[in-house]
């Protein structure tokens, strides 16, 4: 019951990150915090600026990192969780949920770096949060790799389409930072990480269902059929994470319209359009003084 519940419990947290992230998709602004940098210096103060691009909250919440301060503290939660499981009255026995542990330990750290992204933006570099998470997915796919070493035949083809997922993951926040500008992109992310939440789920009814009466995926005496059965869910669970997200972003669609897809001819200025919409931080040096200092930068 214990693993089901952090199964379930896994699953729900990234299931609303990334219905979360599919709003971020339809926007022009995303929540993400991009910041540009606004380096002219003052005639009174020498001083450099730096402004935020945000979308605006009618709740003041846009002054709190609401996104890493609830990985903070889900991931921290659960690995105390796990440390406590894999403890039983202060000894050592279970290695599997170190694994767990592990995995928790990478989370959190990506919450703390989008915190310290929201609070010291000059500082930590441009695309370290999105770094951050996908290195934990990384390491969150690895941990489950390793795990699938000592498994049933059932569990571990769960898990190799889990790890698809989380490796999915992984790549499609890799290539957000160097196309933060791009819809697709995020779309892409919410759809992944949507598929891994659900699937998550689904993966701790198939090995720890709680239910009496359901079915007994292990206990199936043609292994064949039982493994198309499962991949055939996985394969549903990718069709209905797409069939949610574009109902999201139907429905979104007045609130933040969508520039429709451009002609090939006109790829070039649509995708200069969309970087003029999320600014990249860039520097360029216009002119030296004598004693090396910058005198012009512009973002």
């Amino acid at each position: 019951m214990p693993q089901f519940a952090g199964y379930v419990l896994s699953g729900s947290v990234l299931i609303a990150f990334a219905l979360k992230w599919s709003l971020d998709a339809t926007s022009d602004n995303p929540s993400d915090h991009v910041y540009t940098l606004d380096t002219t210096r003052s005639s009174s103060r020498g001083s450099s600026s730096t402004k935020k691009r945000r979308r605006r909250c009618p709740c003041k919440l846009e002054h709190w990192p609401l996104q890493g301060l609830t990985k903070l503290g889900v991931a921290s939660l659960g690995l105390g969780a796990s440390l406590h499981a894999a403890y039983p009255q202060g000894e050592f026995k279970f290695v599997g949920h170190i694994l767990y542990a592990t995995i928790y330990l990478f989370f959190a750290l990506s919450g703390l770096v989008d915190v310290l992204v929201f609070y010291c933006p000059t500082v930590m570099p441009f695309g370290l949060e999105k770094f951050a998470l996908s290195l934990a997915f990384l390491i969150e796919g690895l941990m489950f790799n390793l795990h699938r070493n000592h498994e049933s035949f059932i569990e571990q083809h769960v898990h190799l389409l889990l790890v698809c997922a989380i490796y999915a993951c992984a790549l499609i926040t890799l290539v957000e930072i160097v196309m933060p500008w791009s819809r697709i992109v995020r779309f892409g992310r919410a759809l992944f990480s949507l598929l891994h939440g659900s699937w998550f789920i689904q993966a701790g009814f198939i090995l720890f269902n709680p239910t009496s009466s359901s079915v007994t995926w292990s206990s199936s005496d043609d292994y064949n059929s039982a493994l198309i059965w499962i991949s055939l869910t996985f394969a549903w669970h990718c069709a209905g994470a797409l069939v949610i997200l574009l109902i999201l972003m139907a429905l979104s669609r007045k609130r933040t319209p969508i520039l429709g897809v451009p002609p090939p001819m006109q790829m070039e200025q649509f995708e200069e359009r969309e970087r003029s919409i999320v600014s990249i931080p860039r520097c360029h040096f216009s002119s030296m003084s004598n004693y090396g200092d910058m005198n012009n930068m512009k973002a």
